[in-house]
């Protein structure tokens, strides 16, 4: 036993858990090229939802939409950290009672990274107020939409989402 409290993992160990728990995500993503975020005029949606059912009805939904997007699904907050990582999405809709990592907690990883200042974060959850306020303090200006999730909503914030973006784009 090692003092301190230090883990040693296997790279072996790493890869097998990361293979266990590969994010979902829709279309063909491995063959999408992200040259930078300032680049793409794709706008980039992470949802991150331990409830799979809630997720299948994201992407029916999310097909209904006419805003141009690529959809990101992960089951749990260590995918959606990863997908974070690796796609760099524009807008993220994350539930915030999930196992293991809940989703203030996510957030506020998300919320450190400097590239990372302007995605638009929204909390997607059922609970009532008072069992939010003890899991901890919400950040300031984080957009909090009830479930079932309003999707005429959703579909607006991907609207301006997009707007944004384009003007973004057009400015640089």
């Amino acid at each position: 036993m090692q003092m301190g409290g230090h883990r040693r993992l296997c790279r072996a160990d790493v890869i097998k858990h990361l293979s266990s728990v590969r994010p979902l995500s829709m279309g063909n993503t491995e063959n999408i090229q992200f040259s930078s975020a300032k680049n793409d005029a794709l706008l980039r949606v992470l949802i991150v939802e331990d409830d799979y059912a809630i997720l299948r009805l994201c992407e029916l939904q999310f097909s209904q939409f006419t805003v141009p997007h690529q959809l990101l699904l992960a089951t749990n907050a260590y995918q959606g950290l990863m997908m974070v990582g690796k796609y760099q999405p524009h807008i993220i809709f994350t539930d915030l009672n999930m196992p293991h990592i809940d989703g203030l907690h996510m957030i506020s990883e998300i919320m450190k990274i400097l590239d990372m200042k302007d995605t638009k974060i929204i909390a997607v959850t059922g609970m009532e107020a008072r069992d939010i306020v003890k899991m901890g303090a919400i950040p300031d200006g984080l957009m909090v939409l009830p479930k079932p999730i309003p999707f005429k909503t959703v579909e607006t914030i991907l609207y301006q989402q997009a707007s944004a973006l384009e003007l973004k784009t057009a400015t640089l």
